[in-house]
Parts: C-alpha cells; structure tokens; sequence
C-alpha cells in the first residue's frame, strides 16, 4: 500500500472474564497490546483456535489485516511480551512447533510467565 499513510491506533480497554480476571488492549499509534493474566487462561473457550489448521488460517489472515493497516500486535504477560505478529513477521521454528505460524514466540518471557502464579481475586 505505498503511498498510504499507516493507520493510528488508539484504545484503553479493559474487559473481565468470569473467573474475574482482567484482559486489557492498549494501542497508542501502530501497536496493538493485548496483556493477558496468566499465558493460558483458564476460561479460554474452545473454538478455532485450538484446531491447528484453523488457527493457522486465522493468524494469517490477522497477519495480512495487520499488513494492509501497518500494525503490530504484542502479547504481553505479566508485562513481558511473550509473543507478536508484525506485518514482516516470519515463522520461527518455536512457532511452527506451536501450530502459530508468524507469531514471533518469544522463549524466555514465555517460560518466565509460565512460571509466574497469577493474583489471586479480583482487583478493584
């Protein structure tokens, strides 16, 4: 899309699971963050995300969206970013093995979160 000015971002949201745990998206310009309380929620719902094949086909139509915009999409956990999709993206061995396709897997942040126990309770 030469020529074309990237798109800007802005949002603060926050949304809680039933479990009453808080999942927030932030952007301020070209990167969307999306900061999860543990790296595998408890209330993830199954659904095309847990077929590999789907999956794979979803994140690469994100990837595209996300080329065509000129954003970036970070997941963070415990503030650490464990994972993103960039429009220059490029499968990695750790995200081939995951069923991730683009998504840059991040080791070392991801294996700190794992470790990592979530709060207890509901803040606020």
């Amino acid at each position: 899309m030469a020529g074309h000015a990237p798109l800007a971002v802005t949002v603060d949201l926050s949304l809680l699971s039933a479990p009453g745990e808080a999942v927030t998206v932030t952007a301020d310009g070209s990167v969307i963050t999306l900061s999860l309380p543990r790296l595998f929620p408890r209330w993830w719902p199954p659904g095309p995300l847990s077929d590999r094949g789907r999956r794979a086909l979803l994140l690469a139509r994100l990837q595209r969206g996300l080329q065509v915009a000129d954003l970036s999409l970070q997941v963070c956990v415990h503030q650490q970013v464990v994972a993103q999709l960039t429009p220059q993206s490029r499968p990695t061995l750790l995200s081939r093995l995951l069923g991730l396709g683009s998504v840059e897997v991040r080791l070392l942040p991801g294996l700190r979160a794992l470790l990592r126990r979530a709060p207890t309770g509901r803040s606020g």
